[in-house]
């Protein structure tokens, strides 16, 4: 009997120290601090912004970048609202992403389901700090990420989740958001579409190049459809937005020097160290990515998803192929492995009662 219990209470330590090992091994140094919303007032709504909704510009400061102005919008459902949804868009963020314009109008569905919806609009790319030197990525994403921290603070009012969406590089802002600046402390859900693209930046840039990824191979947790492979290379004139933003050329055709790689590798979300965290237990994610190769957001996408292996990391979590993407990205035109057209599976993911935008913090 004394031997059964010292047995146990030794498994219950052993399960214990584990745990404790694993939260943190999940991030080394801790959330980087975001910035600050100031200069608010009111403006007309630019094109792309749901009919109806309350415009403002700010300025969004954050450290060793310059400025940067950015364009918000907020609608506001009837009655209490079930939660909060906040969009970022692709490129550069210079649109607002989620309504008109989009083809698929996830706004306008979420806000006639309950939802508070805030878009955004930066005045020029949040990638590219603005300084002449030391151009970061990593750095820059502290925008977005002072963005969705005002967001939580100014308009989320408490009901429901809080949660958020975006597409190719406004997935990575996310990603970012998530794994360097506390995100995970009040995000309750993300769709991530076709990214998150910044991932690993010296995989998608460096000479010689990188080989082919395996993207969600088989038994690879949360992943549903057959894998695919998929190069990592930027391509179709991103590799020059990218060759900007980090201030190294990226795939110029001579091989890149070893510091170049490293910089591309340490502004990178997945930067090969313990810093970022990947253990998000109260935030439940969705990843959908486009199997046709036609750029390179499958790869960095999947580079960023292997590091999630179990349950205990996340509240939820699938990464989902979409087949007959229209384009590159175009997740919400194309077929999940289950058969349904990407934009009507990602819009009941983010409505599910259980899986979906609810309050988990």
């Amino acid at each position: 009997m004394k031997r059964t219990l010292h047995l146990c209470c030794c498994v219950s330590l052993l399960l214990v120290f584990n745990f404790v090992f694993a939260t943190a091994k999940a991030s080394a140094q801790g959330p980087l601090p975001v910035g600050s919303v100031s200069g608010i007032r009111s403006v007309p709504c630019l094109a792309g912004f749901l009919s109806g909704a309350s415009c403002f510009e700010a300025t969004v400061s954050c450290p060793d970048t310059l400025d940067i102005r950015v364009d918000y919008g907020v609608s506001s459902p009837s009655g209490v609202p079930r939660g909060t949804v906040a969009f970022f868009g692709g490129v550069g963020g210079t649109d607002p992403y989620g309504g008109a314009g989009t083809g698929r109008n996830y706004a306008a569905t979420y806000l006639h389901q309950g939802y508070q919806i805030v878009q955004s609009a930066w005045e020029t790319d949040w990638e590219d700090t603005g300084i002449t030197v030391g151009k970061n990525v990593r750095t820059a994403a502290c925008r977005p990420a002072t963005l969705l921290s005002f967001f939580h603070q100014d308009f989320y009012d408490g009901n429901g989740g809080m949660c958020a969406q975006g597409i190719s590089a406004g997935s990575a802002a996310i990603a970012y958001t998530l794994s360097w600046y506390g995100g995970a402390d009040y995000l309750d859900k993300v769709e991530l579409l076709s990214g998150p693209v910044f991932s690993d930046i010296e995989e998608g840039c460096a000479v010689p190049r990188n080989p082919p990824v395996a993207v969600c191979s088989l038994g690879q947790f949360g992943c549903v459809g057959l894998p695919w492979s998929d190069r990592p290379q930027y391509v179709q004139g991103q590799q020059n937005a990218v060759s900007q933003w980090t201030g190294h050329q990226c795939l110029q055709g001579v091989p890149t020097q070893v510091a170049t790689d490293a910089s591309w590798k340490a502004m990178s979300i997945v930067n090969g160290s313990n810093d970022p965290s990947f253990f998000f237990p109260q935030t439940a994610m969705a990843g959908w990515l486009c199997s046709n190769g036609l750029n390179n957001s499958a790869a960095e996408g999947e580079i960023y998803y292997r590091q999630f292996a179990n349950r205990s990391q996340v509240a939820d979590y699938s990464v989902t192929r979409v087949d007959n993407c229209a384009g590159s990205e175009g997740v919400d035109s194309g077929t999940t492995p289950t058969g349904k057209i990407g934009f009507i599976a990602i819009v009941s993911d983010m409505l599910d009662p259980v899986a979906g935008c609810i309050k988990r913090h």
